[in-house]
């Protein structure tokens, strides 16, 4: 191979990274609107058997994992909540603290800490079931009976991700802020008590719209990035825990990228 190859080659390698990688957001987007429309289309409103699907995925990743976020909870209250109250003094009026809570627990730890929380359960399990349905000719089986899988497997697991990523977060933070306010209205001061009223008459309409964005976008992602992959195993008991890992990794990309971008989209 010549110089001018190998130069050709290095430099061509990183536009080839960016083409792959924008194509598959490209396939991403198409895959989960075309499975929303299918859903929307054939779905009415109140109509309780469309949405048995999407009630039942909702208690598997919200309800089944209040233990867990509980415990987080209760830990980022004593080890953040706590200690910032407790250093408001050194680190300026409680104005400060509160947008500092604000900003920290509620716009970052919540929903990222939630993300980890689903992407690790339910959007592995996603890729394992939908996976194992399409390694054993499940998928194939319900399109021969005319079943729009779109409407009946992928968007009620996208929906009920996205409602689940943000109530899940809603109650994170509601624990995370209310433990360590009391703790530090036991153990320090009473006044602290009135944190909680500050921070509650803190949060703007357009904090609130940015904290709904955000989650909404967490869960719709984890889910769509999860029934991708899944679906995308074909005929190796090998490729489900290949396609879980691979889930598992782009979701945390993914998160880690829409969060710095919505950030840049505040401070902007």
């Amino acid at each position: 191979m010549s110089a001018s190859q190998i130069v050709s080659t290095i430099t061509g390698w990183p536009g080839r990274k960016i083409i792959h990688h924008v194509l598959y957001v490209i396939n991403l987007m198409t895959f989960s609107m075309l499975a929303l429309r299918d859903w929307f289309n054939k779905n009415r409103l109140f109509d309780s058997r469309s949405y048995s699907a999407t009630v039942a995925q909702i208690i598997f990743t919200g309800v089944d994992a209040l233990p867990t976020i509980t415990f987080l909870g209760l830990a980022t209250g004593f080890i953040f909540t706590f200690r910032l109250i407790s250093i408001s003094n050194t680190l300026g009026g409680t104005e400060d603290i509160t947008n500092l809570l604000i900003s920290v627990i509620c716009l970052s730890a919540g929903p990222f800490l939630a993300a980890i929380i689903i992407i690790s359960r339910t959007g592995s399990a996603i890729v394992v079931d939908l996976g194992n349905m399409k390694l054993h000719g499940e998928i194939e089986a319900l399109e021969n009976l005319g079943i729009n899988i779109n409407d009946y497997l992928i968007a009620p697991r996208i929906i009920s991700t996205a409602i689940s990523q943000l109530a899940i977060t809603v109650y994170f933070t509601v624990i995370a802020l209310l433990s360590g306010i009391l703790i530090s209205t036991v153990l320090i001061n009473p006044t602290y008590f009135n944190f909680i009223f500050k921070i509650s008459n803190s949060f703007t309409p357009y904090l609130i719209s940015i904290f709904v964005v955000k989650n909404i976008i967490f869960g719709f992602v984890i889910a769509t990035v999860a029934c991708y992959n899944g679906l995308r195993v074909q005929s190796s008991a090998t490729e489900v825990p290949q396609r879980t890992t691979a889930s598992i990794v782009q979701s945390l990309s993914f998160v880690f990228v829409i969060d710095a971008l919505l950030t840049l989209a505040i401070f902007i």
